[in-house]
């Protein structure tokens, strides 16, 4: 199919709103086949913040995993959004909260570039067209409580909101963060290294989009040259 074009699909006995094939055969891929969110709970009820929730394959994931566990899921893009909204609701899932807002430094509202699939982000220098206002909310305002697991994938933000956030993280239990290396900007996965291990984490990397030989050639994927996923774990 055609990228960005909205048609339905099966998912674990299910139909379920997609809004681009690509990014749900990667999701589908990541989330249900190499199980990248799976985590030990210390209790069957457990918080899940899940900033960037798309169509949501990773609610129903997580519902999947604890079907008593408390979700909190966060996706600022309206179309994205409402079909998220709807999927939930053909699936009857309860302990979900939503928010149609996107994780930042201070609540508000800020410029989002709706990329119309998996990687649409608060709006970058340089982005003039196609951009729409969108709420926003602080991520550490969600931290004062113990969290089970905070899965972070903002398409470039993570850095900015982590360190902002970076006193509350001791509430938080497991740490997923995916990286996102813009090739014009300066990279900041060092940061968010520091970040995370001075929480008190120890990190593991894995490659999510990266190059065979970056020395002879460096794709680009909407923009990225690299994506890596972080698992923070406590000890």
């Amino acid at each position: 199919m055609p990228r960005f074009q909205p048609t339905t699909s099966r998912l674990l006995g299910n139909e379920i709103e997609i809004v681009d094939g690509r990014g749900f055969l990667t999701a589908y891929t990541e989330i249900f086949q190499r199980r990248i969110y799976q985590f030990n709970a210390r209790t069957d009820t457990p918080l899940i913040l899940d900033c960037g929730a798309n169509v949501g394959l990773s609610v129903i994931f997580f519902k999947r995993l604890y079907p008593r566990c408390r979700v909190v899921a966060f996706e600022p893009d309206p179309r994205i959004f409402a079909a998220l909204q709807r999927n939930l609701q053909r699936l009857d899932l309860s302990g979900v909260e939503l928010h149609q807002e996107a994780i930042w430094t201070a609540a508000g509202f800020v410029d989002f570039f709706p990329q119309g699939g998996d990687a649409g982000r608060i709006a970058k220098r340089g982005d003039a067209t196609g951009l729409t206002r969108v709420a926003a909310v602080r991520l550490k305002d969600f931290l004062s409580r113990q969290v089970d697991f905070l899965k972070l994938d903002i398409e470039g933000a993570e850095a900015d909101v982590l360190f902002d956030c970076r006193n509350e993280l001791t509430n938080v239990a497991h740490l997923f963060v995916e990286y996102h290396s813009h090739s014009q900007e300066k990279q900041r996965l060092q940061d968010i290294l520091q970040i995370v291990q001075e929480a008190g984490f120890r990190y593991h990397v894995k490659e999510a989009f990266t190059s065979a030989n970056a020395y002879l050639h460096r794709k680009l994927n909407c923009g990225m040259d690299l994506q890596l996923n972080v698992f923070g774990y406590r000890e």
